[in-house]
């Protein structure tokens, strides 16, 4: 997977936001649940996919639960989502990736790396394609042959819709983005953030 950001630790920028912020104000912007410790201490819990980020301060260290849903990506999504989220609500107008604000620029890697991939794993087994995404705590979203759409985080959609291989078309599958996406993450992070998703729908097939 892709996770390159441009120069330096891709965690600092969104780490040093988070260490100079209320974290009961970050918490009531993101959607997320605060939570007052002992010491000083504070903590933000993150619902994601299925599962949440549990996030510390004052040093920001970051858990999961489960222990398996955290990967380098996503984590490093939940601190940008916590670091630079406005609070707005979903729109629910879903556009694809081109249609995002810079999203033309990178939109070849999302067919090549998503939509490509998981056309060709599921395109003759909707049922597969159906059991990995509720596996992932994705909702049907009635659309194509199978959709689920997914919220990585309060406010982000995702939207995965498969159309099955016929006699006479190849499968074909799209990623869409709820147009409000953009409140909390750029271009990059969303490409990365349905990356990381269409990465776990192809483990949990072969699980």
């Amino acid at each position: 997977m892709d996770i390159e950001r441009r120069g330096g630790d891709p965690f600092a920028e969104p780490v040093a936001i988070l260490k100079n912020s209320d974290p009961a104000a970050v918490a009531m912007k993101a959607g997320a649940l605060f939570r007052s410790g002992e010491e000083g201490k504070a903590f933000v819990d993150l619902p994601t996919l299925n599962g949440k980020f549990t996030v510390a301060w004052p040093g920001i260290e970051v858990t999961s639960e489960p222990e398996k849903l955290s990967s380098f990506s996503l984590k490093l999504l939940a601190l940008l989502y916590l670091a630079n989220t406005n609070g707005a609500e979903p729109t629910g107008e879903m556009v694809a990736y081109r249609q995002i604000p810079d999203g033309l620029f990178y939109e070849p890697v999302v067919q090549r790396s998503v939509e490509a991939p998981l056309a060709e794993a599921f395109g003759k087994d909707v049922a597969g394609f159906s059991a990995s995404c509720e596996s992932l705590g994705g909702r049907k979203s009635g659309h194509g042959d199978a959709s689920y759409a997914f919220d990585l985080f309060p406010g982000v959609i995702i939207e995965f819709l498969l159309w099955r291989e016929d006699d006479e078309f190849p499968a074909r599958l799209q990623v869409l983005f709820d147009s409000g996406d953009t409140n909390h993450l750029g271009a990059f992070d969303l490409r990365m953030a349905s990356q990381e998703i269409s990465s776990r729908l192809l483990k949990a097939r072969a699980q």
